[in-house]
This record gives structure tokens, sequence and C-alpha cells, in this order.
């Protein structure tokens, strides 16, 4: 059996758009809680500064850039995070989660 949406449901570009934006903002958010979190862990845990965590933050940023720009960055860490350091975390579907 397959399902009718009437067009009344369908989004607007607009509404769309809104969507996206929504979606863009929430990722930011959660995005910056979470570094937020580890620069608290690495200084209550680990002991580190203001240089250190500024040292970190600019790694977390050039890591991002690079993952942008190399396709299979995300293979090289599990690669690293898996295989290496033999955290316990599942291997990514790249194809799936990179559309």
């Amino acid at each position: 059996m397959k399902a009718h949406i009437p067009a009344a449901a369908y989004l607007t570009r607009r509404q769309k758009q809104i969507v996206r934006e929504y979606d863009s903002n929430t990722q930011n958010e959660n995005f910056t809680r979470y570094i937020k979190l580890s620069a608290v862990v690495l200084h209550t845990k680990f002991g580190f500064g203001h240089d250190r965590v500024a040292d970190f933050l600019g790694a977390i940023s050039a890591a991002a850039e690079a993952a942008e720009k190399d396709e299979i960055f995300w293979k090289h860490i599990d690669d690293a995070v898996i295989d290496e350091m033999k955290m316990p975390f599942d291997r990514e579907n790249y194809e799936k989660v990179d559309k």
C-alpha cells in the first residue's frame, strides 16, 4: 500500500529553509557544548590551562577543515581510534553518513 501525501502537507521552500537553518543552529549549539565539555574535562582531569586548551581547540578546527577536504578522513579517524587506541567504538558506514 502506498501512502498519499496531500499537496497541502508539503513544505514550501521557505519552510524547508527554516527547518535547515534550525537544524544547522541546533547542530552548532550541540557541537559547541561538546567542545566546552571537552575543554572542562581537559582542565579538571588533566590540568590543561588556557594555552593547552586553546591548542586543542585549534587542532579540532584544523581537523574539521581537513575532514571537509579528505574523502576518507573518517576512515583514518576510525583506524586511529579503534585499531590503534583500542577504543570501543563501531566503525561508521562512510557512504551512508557522508550523504
